[in-house]
């Protein structure tokens, strides 16, 4: 996109009454223009139609300087619009720097109220004394005098746009002669930079450009505790639970993507955060989409392996690894020695994928629900679907029955997951409704989003990346939704003819994080997609 279209995209044509001009985005929420634009306007409310999304609203005149400062500021009236805003330069242009234009101007013979441009030259600076309401003292403020275009009716209040900076320099004051191409003046921002010190300061904050280095944001792997964002609510129920005097097993469930292996590697490594010391905890992972671990021999195995690594001792031998009682003496010898056994299954899926497969930990399962039963060891099993449900779905009872505990991963805590976007930026509430606008709360989503505005530098190359590098992510999601999570999406999308989704369905939704509280999908991207599914 090119500086003038950049600049297009941030002006807006104002109505009053019968007559038009110019404004443009400042700060998120907010409009510059010129004082005479709007001083017309009944009860200071303002028709704005913002031409790039072909959108109408209303905005609020909330400061003004009278002529000849000649400058007011408009408040939007719709909430949290997602909109750019030009980047303001307060250092004087150079002698004949290529100045743009556009605005949206109107009078007797000429109508451009679609927009409109025009370019000039920089000539130099004009000052004009003012008169200090507050102590009557005189004062300078800074006009640029601009040549070689014309200014007519309908171009003040339109930013002035420096080609060789790419930053706007003023707002267009004044036509030198409506007639010819004499030019006018424009309010300089340094103007605006003194009588509007809060809005400047929040253009510089809302374009700070990110900080050297490399890109901060990670999707696609387990990020280490360190870089680990939120979740305080499921870190207190599993602390609840391994923690307790009497441990419980957990089940954590989370769709794809949720941050499931993340919070494991949380729990190994900052173990001291969910135990005591005196409980001795001995952590011991398994993943199961490790080959080694697709049967129960070697699911017993990598567990024997890991007690060993930490505590120097083999359990038990090897070849006992099927004598149930060799290993319950062990596990026993560790309750002795003052240790809680904590075993951590990630990707319970793995296993569980075909019904011959589980079959074969049919066994294993009771095993070790009797073993979590008489506090030899305690478990947290990580799966898409609570265990019950994946079970069922095979047609096979759980073994696990009555002894799990069940903590779903779903959208992230505010303070969370804008945390994880200040990692590369700086607080801005215009960046973070962007970022919640295409990745809701969901980890993964929100670290690929703060990758592609990272990676891009603008909001509108870092969407399209963003729905390139999400859609095959989304349609790993949607095959791993059941029949009526799928209809009910569409549901909440307004498709017509479908049944309507009992409450129980649309709060597992709103568990999982794919509704927000309000009912629609967690993302806008994501609603394009359900929306093109058949």
């Amino acid at each position: 996109m090119t500086q003038e279209e950049d600049l297009q995209r941030c002006t807006v044509r104002l109505n009053v009454n019968y007559s038009q001009g110019t404004g443009f985005f400042v700060a998120p929420n907010f409009i510059l223009t010129c004082h005479h634009v709007v001083q017309s306007a009944p009860d200071e409310t303002i028709q704005v139609f913002w031409k790039a999304e072909n959108q109408n609203y209303t905005a609020t005149v909330t400061q003004v300087f009278k002529y000849p400062i000649d400058l007011a500021l408009l408040k939007l009236d719709a909430e949290n619009l997602n909109h750019p805003c030009v980047k303001l330069d307060s250092t004087e242009p150079s002698i004949n720097d290529d100045l743009y234009i556009f605005g949206y101007p109107k009078n007797s013979e000429v109508d451009y109220s679609q927009g409109d441009s025009a370019s000039f030259k920089y000539e130099g600076i004009s000052f004009k004394e003012v008169t200090n309401s507050q102590d009557s003292n005189q004062e300078n403020i800074t006009l640029y005098k601009i040549k070689q275009g014309q200014i007519i009716s309908g171009f003040s209040g339109s930013p002035l746009l420096n080609l060789r900076t790419g930053k706007v320099c003023g707002v267009v004051h004044l036509s030198r002669d409506e007639d010819n191409d004499l030019g006018g003046r424009a309010v300089s921002v340094q103007v605006v930079k003194q009588k509007f010190p809060d809005i400047y300061q929040q253009n510089q904050e809302f374009h700070q450009q990110k900080p050297p280095g490399e890109n901060p944001f990670e999707y696609g792997s387990p990020v280490p505790p360190e870089r680990f964002y939120g979740r305080k609510r499921e870190i207190s129920e599993i602390k609840n639970r391994i923690g307790a005097i009497s441990p419980q097993c957990v089940n954590l469930v989370g769709l794809r993507r949720n941050g499931k292996s993340s919070l494991l590697r949380y729990i190994k490594e900052r173990i001291n955060e969910f135990c005591s010391q005196s409980q001795k905890p001995l952590v011991v992972t398994l993943d199961l989409t490790n080959g080694k671990f697709h049967t129960p021999e070697g699911v017993m195995e990598g567990l024997r392996r890991g007690i060993k690594k930490l505590t120097g001792n083999e359990p038990w031998e090897r070849e006992d690894n099927e004598d149930g009682f060799a290993v319950e003496d062990g596990l026993q010898e560790l309750v002795d020695a003052g240790y809680r056994l904590i075993i951590l299954l990630d990707e319970f899926e793995a296993i569980a994928s075909r019904k011959e497969r589980l079959e074969l930990f049919q066994d294993w399962g009771e095993d070790w629900r009797s073993k979590a039963s008489a506090g030899l060891l305690t478990m947290v099993i990580a799966s898409k679907r609570p265990l019950t449900e994946v079970y069922q779905t095979l047609s096979l009872s759980s073994p696990f029955a009555n002894i799990f505990s069940t903590t779903i991963l779903g959208a992230l805590e505010e303070e969370a997951w804008q945390g994880i976007i200040q990692k590369g930026f700086p607080p801005n509430s215009y960046r973070w409704e962007w970022v919640y606008e295409i990745a809701g709360g969901l980890p993964y989503y929100v670290q690929m989003a703060g990758a592609m505005l990272w990676q891009y530098e603008n909001q509108e190359d870092a969407r399209k990346e963003f729905i390139f590098q999400s859609q095959p992510r989304f349609e790993e999601l949607w095959k791993d939704l059941t029949e009526v999570e799928r209809l009910a999406l569409r549901y909440q999308l307004g498709k017509g003819n479908l049944p309507s989704p009992t409450p129980a369905i649309l709060d597992m939704l709103q568990r999982h994080g794919l509704l927000r509280p309000d009912g629609s999908l967690f993302s806008s991207v994501f609603a394009e997609f359900v929306n093109n599914q058949r």
